[in-house]
């Protein structure tokens, strides 16, 4: 009977102590009680922002008020998308439930798909894009399902544990982003190219490995952006003029999309520019510009996780893997800017090789807000960019 009557002695109060931890927990005391943002999108006015998270939670954030809420603990990882020119985000449920709704909760559109792994629509809401778990890519949805590109390379050693990235500009045109892979990446697309090939013939030589640019009236390629290697993300500007991309084997390119066949190589942060048709150096297969190259800080990483524009199509940053520091870069330019320093801690999703994570970091070029999910938490960083002082402050942390 003691032993009885001493545990109930402490039944109580530790009821209280296990209550106030998991309340304490829930408002985010100890942290944000959500697992890491998986996808993030940012509002075109810069104030609101909505992830999809690990642990299925799709959160909205208001950057203005500095809080944020929980739609749902059953949204699709990879399915939190803001829609261009509106007040409305895109996500998808685990039963397959395509929800385009506002800020305010009104719902705009609704219907079924399969579950995607990356998509888009744009402001007119009429041009829905998404992709599968092996790099298909289709239009529309429903009996209106058309598939536009089944001749992915997965799964494959050189694309393992990356998503097709799909990108909008305000013009006519999106852009998804693959995998390099040499000769084939060199290989040309034209009218003739079948896009669409029967599922039972899939191969692993894809025409459409890279970085390619499609047209929304003709639902066909339109342009094809060759030379970065493996494991590869790009950005179109939102004008629709430039496309910029790097890898993770360090490279960056960039292109003006009215002149495709015109590659640019963007400066190494330690070498320069690579030129490809200077003769080679005694004792240096290489030759390198490093005429406009400004002193990088130490802890920068050419291998590059993620690409994105911070001011309009003017500027856009290039964030290294297991990096805490970004590159600016002008357009039309492959010299570096400036490089900022995002803060070490918390860490951010750009640690530890995250390439299936690299839709956790988002921008609105409108409004100069950069977005980024953290390493291992539920929180998320927000950085507004200056184009006249050309900086870049964290204003918000949610850890």
């Amino acid at each position: 009977m003691d032993s009885i009557k001493s545990n109930c002695r402490w039944a109580l109060p530790l009821i209280v102590v296990l209550a106030a931890f998991m309340i304490a927990k829930a408002i985010g005391f100890f942290g944000i009680a959500y697992g890491p943002v998986m996808s993030i999108g940012v509002s075109d006015d810069g104030r609101y922002i909505i992830s999809s998270h690990r642990s299925n939670h799709l959160i909205l954030w208001d950057i203005k008020k500095e809080n944020y809420k929980a739609l749902s603990d059953d949204a699709n990882i990879y399915s939190a998308y803001f829609v261009p020119d509106q007040q409305a985000f895109l996500w998808q449920s685990l039963d397959n439930t395509v929800t385009i709704q506002t800020t305010n909760g009104k719902v705009l559109k609704q219907f079924q798909n399969f579950a995607t792994y990356g998509h888009a629509v744009d402001a007119s809401l009429n041009h829905y894009f998404s992709a599968n778990e092996t790099w298909n890519l289709f239009y529309g949805y429903g009996d209106s399902l058309k598939p536009l590109l089944r001749d992915s390379d997965s799964p494959s050693l050189m694309g393992s544990g990356k998503l097709l990235n799909i990108g909008l500009s305000n013009k006519e045109f999106y852009i998804t982003t693959g995998k390099g892979h040499g000769a084939v990446d060199r290989r040309p697309i034209g009218d003739d190219t079948p896009t669409v090939r029967p599922a039972d013939n899939l191969r692993f030589s894809s025409n459409f490995s890279g970085v390619v640019l499609w047209s929304y009236e003709t639902l066909r390629p339109v342009a094809k952006f060759d030379g970065n290697s493996s494991k590869t993300h790009a950005a179109i500007s939102p004008d629709g003029q430039w496309v910029v991309s790097a890898d993770e084997a360090g490279i960056g390119l960039f292109w003006n999309t009215a002149r495709p066949a015109a590659r640019h190589r963007s400066a190494s942060y330690y070498g320069g520019v690579y030129l490809d048709n200077s003769p080679f150096e005694t004792g240096d297969l290489r030759n390198w510009d490093d005429s406009e190259l400004i002193s990088a800080p130490p802890g920068l990483n050419n291998f590059t996780i993620a690409v994105a524009f911070i001011h309009n199509s003017k500027y856009y940053l290039r964030f290294g893997n297991n990096s805490h520091f970004a590159a600016l870069f002008k357009t039309g330019s492959p010299w570096p800017v400036k490089y900022f320093d995002l803060g070490k801690y918390p860490k951010l999703v750009t640690y530890g090789s995250q390439y299936s994570r690299n839709t956790a970091i988002a921008t609105s070029p409108e409004a100069g807000i950069l977005a980024m999910g953290h390493q291992s938490t539920g929180g998320i960083s927000v950085y507004q960019f200056d184009p006249e002082e050309l900086t870049l402050e964290r204003v918000w942390v949610v850890e």
